[in-house]
């Protein structure tokens, strides 16, 4: 015997559209991943091609300071011979010890530079593993709970743009069961915002889903947040 309550409409839903809706979003999260590992490697063939360059201009710097030792010591030798020189002599001296001494300063900088983007590289890298481990932890979460609101409570998850997510609700209002409501996230950023709100609600109420989404990642209560605050609304 059926339990439904006879005062709730029986809707036919389209499964294949729903499957095909979700193959798209599962294909443009594949693509946003697989652009995700590319710029991490970018960013790894660049940090070593600035390493293999420091390394070179430390080389070079390097065969600098050494020819002017040796030209420092050929002018120390001449100027024992040649003491009509010797004011010349420790002019050129004190010139290739001044070269000497930038070049050191200008190596040092560069070695600090390599440090600084190598700590910085590693950041972003430890940053973008922790927010994927966060995603991918709370989408296997989340997956039972979607399925079970795109069947039964009208909702669907659209790709809108690139890391844009359009996420529509039916069966709010019982005179207008098939009207969308929906809102537009901006997921490009470790915190979540709502790009677009239709129809739209107070800016308080959605200022407070966005703050408990971003501090809990619980994406199946901020779905449940944004319908009750369109029910509420249409009353």
């Amino acid at each position: 015997m059926s339990t439904a309550s006879p005062n709730i409409p029986q809707f036919a839903f389209d499964f294949d559209k729903l499957r095909r809706n979700m193959d798209a979003f599962q294909a443009r999260f594949d693509a946003f991943v697989a652009d995700d590992r590319k710029r991490i490697l970018e960013d790894r063939n660049e940090f070593e091609k600035e390493i293999a360059e420091a390394k070179e201009q430390e080389q070079q710097m390097s065969n600098q300071i050494e020819y002017y030792k040796e030209k420092e010591a050929e002018h120390v030798q001449e100027s024992a011979r040649e003491q009509q020189e010797v004011q010349e002599t420790e002019s050129s001296i004190e010139e290739f010890s001044r070269k000497k001494q930038d070049l050191t300063i200008l190596r040092d900088a560069v070695v600090a530079q390599i440090l600084e983007t190598q700590s910085s590289l590693d950041k972003k890298r430890a940053e973008r593993s922790q927010n994927r481990a966060k995603f991918l932890a709370q989408s296997s979460l989340n997956a039972p709970e979607l399925v079970f609101w795109e069947q039964n409570l009208g909702l669907r998850i659209e790709g809108f743009d690139d890391d844009q997510l359009k996420i529509v609700f039916t069966l709010i209002r019982e005179s207008a069961w098939s009207r969308e409501y929906y809102v537009v996230m901006d997921l490009s950023d470790p915190d979540y915002e709502i790009l677009r709100c239709e129809p739209q609600l107070e800016k308080g109420v959605l200022d407070g889903m966005l703050t408990r989404l971003n501090e809990s990642r619980d994406f199946g209560r901020f779905l449940k947040d944004v319908r009750n605050a369109f029910k509420e609304s249409s009353l």
